[in-house]
């Protein structure tokens, strides 16, 4: 009880000096009256309104700094620090401070302007569901593809007759009834109610009527996401150019064209919005990342492909013209084959005048005779006449086909003489093109996918292990009196140090206190040395406890041998007062015998 009071009566010193600069807290400390009980305790409210950081002073010694939270600060939405959390890149020394510090101008904009969004009531309570507004617009966007897939092209009064039935009626009642339940278990949400309304609002409405209802809720619901966007993210006060380059800005307003045509050029058109699943799901988003990543390289790679494409069709040209014959099947009543592209080799069309009569006729060329129920000639054409068409057919075949080109060339005898060249010619494609090239574009596509997974599970355990100001481990804080968890959120917090950027921002520089001081002319200078990198105050106050109790171990031991020394040394000064008393007993009684002989 003795230290509890002394503690409060320190923290009631430390309120009263913060009540100097604090209106609110200065009443707060002064009101006596029993009325007044029931408000803020002023502790608890010295506990809410301040917080704490670490700062290295320009001789590298570390300081700890004890400062109000401005009121703006509680502005900061939740979706700002979940995105900030988890997207702020790391510098070569492992923290994230640099990025953190070039973001704070951002994130102090955006709380001004979500204390403006307070004073606009509707625009604010939109902008706070702007999660439920994304998800309804994806589940109109699939039920509106479903009917589409289902029914189109649709006639008026087919709906009835499909939706008429009683096995229908009943699926309708039941779809009901789980929805009812589904309220209760919180597990579906609403999507079978919705369902069994759309069922019941075609068959009495009609499939066109219910696709138009669907697609301009789709329409309104986007407008009020884009709303509840720009609401979050203050997109219109940054300027046009800003606007431009937010691709996430720009990507909501192509939705909302895409449903304007979906309504009122073509129902097809709402096909693209499943697309919004890409944008939804982080791991659909990293297959095609996947892509576009490299894409450089994939470009490159394939142009490599076309060169190649481009000088096999060349040899084909020169040298196996007469192989590149192909199995087509014509339409019905199209047997003439009008394209000379079609005709064997050696023949050419009649392309000629004729008179009115159609009996005098001028030709300047053969028009090949095809014998009666002869189907071969109609069911293959020539694909290598021309080399733009040779080159048409390898790649379009060549690439396509498991074997290469030489699935679909004709087969040669072993007789022939061109037969070796032919061989070549298919073994090449294939292990050139399809072997090699093929598998390079794929193999730069699949390590992709499989580095940004690595990359995303690396920094979900940067996150978890890792300090985001300092850049130390949680290992670094084993059997330490501050645990990991204690020093990222009372020692390092990353909002306590935005916080005080925010706080030297907006405060007069004529109260500046002396830290506020340093930190300001850093942030002026962009000068980052005053956070602390790979340090912490309770690690350096471990080892410097370490240290002193070392020196006290080593204190103890000297001064027990020095107690070892003296004793001894008093037992060698006794030995050798012995030794002398002993040494004149011997020469008296040595005298005495001298003076006895003497005598006699």
């Amino acid at each position: 009880k003795p230290v509890k009071r002394i503690q409060e009566e320190e923290a009631e010193g430390i309120s009263s000096m913060l009540s100097l600069n604090n209106k609110q807290l200065s009443q707060m400390l002064k009101s006596s009256a029993p009325a007044q009980e029931e408000e803020e305790d002023p502790l608890a409210y010295y506990e809410n309104h301040t917080s704490q950081i670490e700062i290295v002073r320009q001789d590298r010694s570390m300081e700890q700094i004890v400062f109000p939270v401005p009121g703006i600060c509680q502005f900061l939405t939740e979706e700002t620090k979940h995105r900030l959390f988890t997207t702020t890149e790391q510098d070569e020394q492992g923290s994230k401070v640099s990025d953190f510090f070039d973001q704070s101008s951002f994130l102090h904009n955006e709380m001004e302007w979500q204390r403006k969004l307070r004073s606009m009531p509707l625009i604010y309570w939109f902008s706070r569901r702007m999660t439920l507004w994304g998800s309804i617009s994806f589940n109109l966007a699939v039920f509106i593809n479903i009917i589409i897939a289902f029914f189109y092209p649709y006639m008026e009064g087919a709906s009835t007759g499909v939706l008429g039935s009683p096995l229908i009626s009943l699926l309708f009642w039941i779809l009901i009834c789980f929805s009812i339940a589904a309220l209760f278990t919180k597990r579906y949400s609403v999507r079978p109610l919705i369902v069994a309304l759309i069922l019941r609002s075609i068959y009495y409405l009609g499939i066109g009527p219910t696709l138009n209802i669907l697609g301009a809720l789709n329409l309104t619901n986007k407008i009020v996401f884009v709303v509840s966007f720009v609401g979050n993210r203050g997109t219109f006060i940054r300027g046009y150019k800003a606007m431009v380059m937010d691709m996430e800005f720009l990507y909501h307003v192509g939705y909302i064209l895409t449903s304007v045509l979906g309504l009122f050029v073509h129902e097809l058109f709402y096909s693209i919005l499943l697309f919004d699943l890409i944008y939804r799901e982080e791991t659909l988003f990293n297959v095609i990342k996947s892509v576009t990543r490299n894409g450089r390289s994939i470009l490159l790679t394939a142009l490599l492909a076309l060169i190649l494409v481009y000088l096999f069709s060349i040899v084909g040209f020169l040298f196996l013209k007469d192989d590149f014959i192909l199995e087509v099947d014509r339409l019905p009543g199209n047997h003439s084959g009008a394209s000379p592209l079609g005709m064997p080799h050696g023949a050419a069309t009649l392309m000629g005048t004729c008179s009115g009569d159609k009996l005098n006729c001028v030709s300047g060329v053969s028009v090949p005779e095809v014998p009666e129920g002869n189907g071969e000639l109609e069911s293959t054409e020539r694909a290598c006449d021309t080399l733009l068409m040779c080159i048409v057919t390898v790649m379009n075949h060549g690439l396509r086909n498991g074997g290469g080109v030489g699935d679909i060339l004709r087969k040669p005898s072993k007789d022939e003489s061109l037969f070796p060249a032919r061989v070549v010619y298919d073994l090449l494609f294939f292990f050139i093109v399809i072997i090699i090239v093929l598998n390079l574009i794929f193999g730069v596509i699949i390590d992709t996918f499989a580095d940004l997974r690595s990359e995303k599970q690396k920094k979900e355990e940067i996150l978890k292990t890792t300090c985001f100001i300092c850049g130390l481990e949680r290992d670094k804080f084993d059997n330490k009196t501050v645990s990991f968890e204690e020093h990222i959120k009372f020692e390092h917090n990353m909002w306590n140090y935005l916080y005080f950027i925010v706080l030297v921002r907006v405060k007069n520089k004529t109260d500046y206190t002396g830290p506020e001081s340093y930190v300001a002319q850093m942030i002026k200078n962009k000068n980052l040395d005053w956070f602390p990198r790979m340090r912490a105050m309770s690690l350096v106050c471990n080892e410097g406890e370490g240290e002193q109790n070392e020196i006290r171990i080593l204190q103890d031991k000297l001064n027990s041998t020095m107690k070892l020394v003296s004793h001894l040394t008093a037992q060698l000064n006794e030995l050798k007062e012995q030794m002398t008393e002993q040494r004149k007993r011997r020469q008296r009684l040595g005298f005495v015998d001298v003076q006895n002989c003497m005598s006699r």
